[in-house]
Parts: C-alpha cells; structure tokens; sequence
C-alpha cells in the first residue's frame, strides 16, 4: 500500500499540496484494510512524503532539496570565484497570517504571523 501511494506521487498523479483521497476512498480503491492504510499513511507522513492535518485531510508534501553530487558552496563564494558584481533589492515584503498549508509546511500554528520577501 505505502509503496503505491509512493508512485502515484512519483508520477505526477497526485502532487505537492493535493489533497489525496480518504482512507475509505482508498480502501475502496485499493481493497486493503483501513488499518492497512492508515499505517501507510502515518509512515509516509513519517517520512516527510505526506502531511496529515487532522480533520481536513491528508496532503502531498512540498518535495525536499535533492541531494547533489557535487561541492556544496556558500552563494558568497561563488560569486567571489566568478568575479561578477551582484545588488540587491527587496522587492516584497509581507506580513500575513499563516493559513492551513502554510502552517503545517513551517510547522507553526494557523494564524501565526509570517512574512514574505
């Protein structure tokens, strides 16, 4: 079962911040117990494939950064190893209350103040 819901992410099927089926509409679906998938939910959730909010549903997680194989450099260092001149400007600067995404992402409570640059 974990390893089902894991590809249809991987595909594309259902992406980051779709909220996915029930655990009744995925019994349905996929004959398991509710047990079952309840289990896989919580392991996928573990695993920071999935974010579940209780009451409203279970949503497909914002992907992690990639790893790379390759020297990680600070933004400072690279620009100095090409000699190019930067600036910078802010272009936006928000103060809001973090909705049900946003908290669950940030791991703070809804309604708590965030900002956006």
């Amino acid at each position: 079962m974990k390893q089902a819901i894991s590809e249809k992410i991987q595909r594309g099927v259902w992406r980051p911040h779709d909220r996915i089926p029930s655990e009744a509409e995925l019994v349905a679906q996929f004959g398991f117990s509710r047990m079952t998938i309840n289990r896989a939910l919580r392991e996928l959730t573990d695993e920071g494939l999935l974010v579940r909010l209780q009451g409203v549903g279970t949503f497909v997680a914002e992907p992690k950064g990639q790893s790379a194989l390759f020297e990680v450099r600070s933004i400072a260092d690279e620009i100095i190893s090409v000699a190019i001149s930067t600036a910078a400007e802010v272009l936006l600067l928000e103060e809001t209350e973090a909705d049900l995404i946003q908290s669950a992402a940030l791991n703070v409570a809804e309604g708590t103040r965030i900002f956006t640059l």
